[in-house]
C-alpha cells in the first residue's frame, strides 16, 4: 500500500515547499555548481524606527504594510539582481499556491501538517529575486508576539531538519529531498540554517534556508547557498530595532 501523503498549508507549506517555488523547473536546471556564484555583498542598512519601550513580551505584531519596509530590495543586494516577486504579487498571496504539493517519509513534517495553525503568524510579506542566469533568492518576513514566533519557529525548524531524507511531490513529479543542518547564521537561540538538495528526474538543485528572529519579526532567506550566506546579515540588519 502506498504511503499516504499529507498536505501542509500556510507558513509550514512555505518552509517545506517554498523551495520548490524557487526551484521551478528543477528538473531542467544544472546541479549545484552554477549556484556558487560570487555576488557582491549587500549594501543594506537598518532603516528601523526607534526601539520600542515595551517589554519583549508586550510587543504586538508588525502589520504587513509596515513589514514591507524591512524587506531586501534589488538595490540592497547589488548589481546582477532582478526582483521577480513583490509583496503585491497575487501568486505570493495565494493560500492555495502549494495545494498540488505533498510530502511522505517524514513523520515530523506530516505531523506538522495536522497542527499547521501553530505556525501561522499574524503578519507576513515576501520578495523574490534572481541573480545571473539561474540562481534564486527568496525572502519572507513574519511578525507576531515574540513568544509565538519563537515557539513556532522552533517547531518548524525541527520538522524541517528531523528527516535526513524524504520524498516530496509537485503534482505527479516525485523529488527526493535530503537535508543537512548548518551552523546558525547569527548568535542567539532563535537562529537556524539548513541545506536542502532536491533530486528529480532531470537533475538536482541545492538550496539553503536561514531563519533568524529579532524581537517580534522573523526573517527567512531561501535560495542558492552562496546568495543566502552573502545576504543574511543584511537581511537581519534591516529588521526593526528590538
Amino acid at each position: 500500500m502506498p504511503v499516504k501523503q499529507r498536505r501542509i498549508s500556510g507558513v509550514a507549506a512555505a518552509a517545506a515547499f517554498g523551495i520548490l517555488a524557487l526551484a521551478a523547473g528543477c528538473g531542467s536546471k544544472p546541479t549545484a555548481g552554477k549556484h556558487e556564484a560570487k555576488p557582491t555583498g549587500s549594501r543594506a542598512t537598518a532603516p528601523g524606527p526607534p526601539s520600542s519601550s515595551a517589554s519583549p513580551a508586550d510587543l504586538k505584531p508588525v502589520k504587513s504594510q509596515q513589514l514591507r519596509h524591512y524587506l531586501l530590495t534589488a538595490d540592497d543586494l547589488g548589481p546582477g539582481y532582478t526582483q521577480t516577486e513583490t509583496p503585491d504579487d497575487e501568486k505570493a498571496a495565494d493560500p492555495h499556491r502549494y495545494d498540488d504539493m505533498g510530502v511522505s517519509g517524514c513523520p515530523a513534517l506530516q505531523e506538522l501538517g495536522k497542527h499547521s495553525d501553530e505556525v501561522q503568524f499574524a503578519a507576513k510579506t515576501s520578495a523574490g529575486f534572481t541573480f545571473g542566469a539561474d540562481s534564486t533568492l527568496g525572502e519572507e518576513l513574519h511578525s507576531d508576539a515574540p513568544s509565538k514566533l519563537s515557539a513556532g519557529m522552533r517547531r518548524l525548524m525541527h520538522a524541517q531538519t528531523s528527516c535526513p531524507t524524504y520524498t516530496m511531490t509537485s503534482g505527479n513529479t516525485p523529488l527526493t529531498v535530503t537535508v543537512r543542518k548548518d551552523d546558525a547564521p547569527s548568535p542567539g537561540p532563535d537562529a537556524y540554517a539548513y541545506t536542502t538538495t532536491l533530486t528529480g528526474p532531470g537533475g538536482s538543485q541545492v538550496l539553503k534556508t536561514a531563519a533568524v528572529r529579532r524581537s517580534n519579526v522573523l526573517v527567512m532567506l531561501v535560495g542558492a547557498p552562496a546568495l543566502v550566506d552573502r545576504h543574511i546579515e543584511a537581511a537581519i540588519a534591516k529588521l526593526p530595532a528590538s
